[in-house]
């Protein structure tokens, strides 16, 4: 009789979950449709006051060194400087179109990606720059990369090696500063990273 009761307790609490766990689902997906037909509906906003990032193509040794992997770094980076580039990280299709309206979502998507290839250019530059024995320019263009708020972990990585072998644990401190600042699903990860090295 016990064990009668206590699978019918189980039944009716199994039941009774799986209840509460589909009403939640419904009520996130009507949440998610009502805010999406919301977007779809919003109107152009002005975007030509937002923080559109600059190339400093001045600072970097462009065409300086006559390497064939240098140059297609280089002419990624020349072809990104006449284009808007936008860090948008975090932020769903229907936040931009909420934001800014559905008709600027198709531009606002290529500013955005145009900030990953700069992220993922900017880290293969310095790279090969590096690789060539070229370390000043290396983090000449890694500490761009970081102004403009890049989360590629590379990036924050070939820094912090630099500036250990530097013993610049001031701009160690920089680095962990702008880490920690980042608005990224891989912050959390690039400051155990740094941590780590600072502390081993």
């Amino acid at each position: 009789m016990i064990f009668l009761g206590l699978f019918i307790f189980f039944v009716c609490m199994f039941a009774y979950l799986r209840h509460k766990s589909t009403a939640a689902e419904e009520a996130a997906a009507e949440s998610f449709w009502n805010r999406e037909n919301e977007a779809n509906h919003t109107r152009r906003k002005d975007i030509s006051g937002l923080p559109y990032i600059t190339i400093p193509l001045a600072d970097f040794p462009m065409g300086i060194y006559d390497n064939p992997e240098l140059k297609k770094y280089e002419e990624t980076l020349q072809s990104l400087a006449g284009q808007k580039i936008l860090n948008l990280g975090g932020k769903t299709n229907t936040d931009l179109k909420l934001e800014y309206g559905v008709a600027n979502l198709e531009t606002l998507c290529a500013c955005d990606e145009n900030y990953t290839t700069l992220c993922r250019t900017i880290y293969e530059y310095a790279e090969c720059l590096k690789k060539l024995g070229h370390d000043a320019e290396a983090v000449r263009v890694l500490e761009y990369g970081i102004s403009c708020g890049s989360d590629h972990s590379g990036n924050y990585r070939m820094l912090a090696d630099y500036y250990l072998n530097a013993r610049d644990s001031d701009a160690l401190d920089r680095l962990l500063i702008a880490a920690r600042a980042l608005e990224s699903p891989r912050q959390n990860a690039i400051v155990a990273m740094l941590e780590e090295k600072v502390n081993a």
